[in-house]
């Protein structure tokens, strides 16, 4: 189910979105605050990843004490004409694993709809 002024895209719709889009902002959980960093992704229709500093940060002290995190894959179009929407963005949830420089994410859900990882691979990826 939608929220009120929300328009659901189809599976393609949103693998695309998110593979056209390939940066966001990746939400993580500082103690009681939170902390958003914008982040380049790459998404192969089933896992997230992410290319991250070999530095020892923020970042990384949060994804070790908490692993839950949202991204979020966002286009403004106010400035193009002819969209029912004036934007349109995907937010994802998961639990990210860390592995050196590489950050991916277990996908629990994406957008509105909730949707097993399994869900994904049926999808055609390009």
């Amino acid at each position: 189910m939608t929220s009120p002024g929300v328009g659901l895209m189809a599976q393609a719709d949103v693998i695309n979105f998110i593979k056209e889009n390939p940066a966001g902002v990746l939400s993580l959980i500082d103690g009681d605050k939170p902390y958003a960093v914008p982040l380049e992704h790459f998404f192969d229709g089933k896992t997230l990843t992410f290319k991250i500093s070999a530095r020892k940060g923020r970042k990384v002290a949060c994804i070790e004490k908490n692993p839950s995190a949202c991204y979020v894959v966002y286009k403004s179009r106010r400035e193009e004409t002819g969209h029912e929407h004036p934007c349109r963005s995907v937010l994802i949830e998961g639990r990210l694993n860390l592995s050196g420089t590489t950050l991916t994410m277990d996908i629990s859900s994406i957008s509105n709809w909730r949707c097993p990882p399994a869900m994904f691979e049926s999808c055609v990826v390009d």
